[in-house]
């Protein structure tokens, strides 16, 4: 979640209940403590405030506690569009069943490409290096150079091959941190 995110989500929590001069000061006074804070320290700033919903209800908590009436006809506003509902967010049993069901599904697939690549690439790349350095060794000039260009480039193939076996591991895991955050912590 970023800073418009949080601030969007708060002032979508406390329009219904508040008037638009009191949302609107509210929120400046968020905008100035991200501000003041610098972009680099967002996160922790988020972090410190807790999810925008549980500072909506403490600020209405407090309204409360000072007296103050809730404002009239508040409840029958039409809800603003920037404001969307924060998703419900999944039980922990529910993300693990289903981190454990597309492990036996598509951790397979995932992991024999990822393996298959890894190994193919490192076949291909100690071939192309191993051609090449044979070729200069028993070849003519006009062999060597064509031989030794042939092993450079299955070399290449190597590592490109290595390089998108890692890139599938990246993605794998890139993707269980989103869905894990997202769909059971409930950020986004």
């Amino acid at each position: 979640m970023n800073k418009e995110t949080y601030l969007r989500v708060l002032r979508g929590r406390l329009a219904y209940r508040l008037t638009t001069e009191e949302v609107e000061d509210i929120i400046n006074y968020y905008t100035e403590y991200f501000e003041d804070a610098g972009p680099d320290r967002e996160q922790s700033v988020i972090e410190e405030l807790g999810s925008p919903e549980r500072l909506a209800q403490q600020i209405l908590g407090e309204r409360r506690q000072e007296g103050l009436a809730p404002v009239p006809g508040a409840a029958g506003q039409i809800p603003p569009r920037y404001a969307p509902e924060a998703a419900e967010k999944l039980p922990v049993w529910a993300g693990v069943l289903i981190l454990v069901l597309a492990a036996i599904f598509a951790g397979p697939v995932a992991g024999s490409l990822a393996f298959g690549l890894g190994l193919g690439g490192v076949i291909c790349g100690a071939v192309g290096v191993a051609v090449a350095i044979a070729a200069v060794a028993n070849l003519s000039l006009a062999g060597a150079l064509f031989q030794v260009g042939g092993g450079l480039i299955a070399a290449a193939v190597g590592i490109l091959l290595v390089l998108g076996a890692v890139a599938i591991v990246w993605g794998v895991v890139k993707f269980v941190g989103w869905f894990w955050k997202s769909c059971v912590e409930g950020g986004v």
